[in-house]
């Protein structure tokens, strides 16, 4: 037997699949094209590109800039030892 679920608040998909799960007989809990093959939410890849378009060069940093927030930041991890 195959069954379809349709939920409104994808919220909820991660106790419903739990629930399914513990089914004596469930062979296999599938959605069709809401998650990437690495478990990844497409929903969640779709708000990070769109958050990426809205990105403007005043809200980047350079490279060199990271890399010295990065090495003041070891720096000062290393010193509260």
């Amino acid at each position: 037997m195959i069954v379809n679920i349709e939920l409104e608040n994808k919220e909820d998909f991660v106790f419903i699949k739990q629930l399914l799960e513990k089914i004596k007989g469930v062979k296999s809990v599938s959605v069709e094209e809401e998650f990437y093959e690495d478990g990844t939410p497409k929903w969640f890849i779709e708000k990070l590109a769109d958050y990426a378009d809205r990105l403007e060069e005043k809200d980047m940093i350079s490279e060199e800039e990271f890399f010295s927030n990065a090495r003041k930041k070891v720096c000062e991890l290393y010193s509260r030892k």
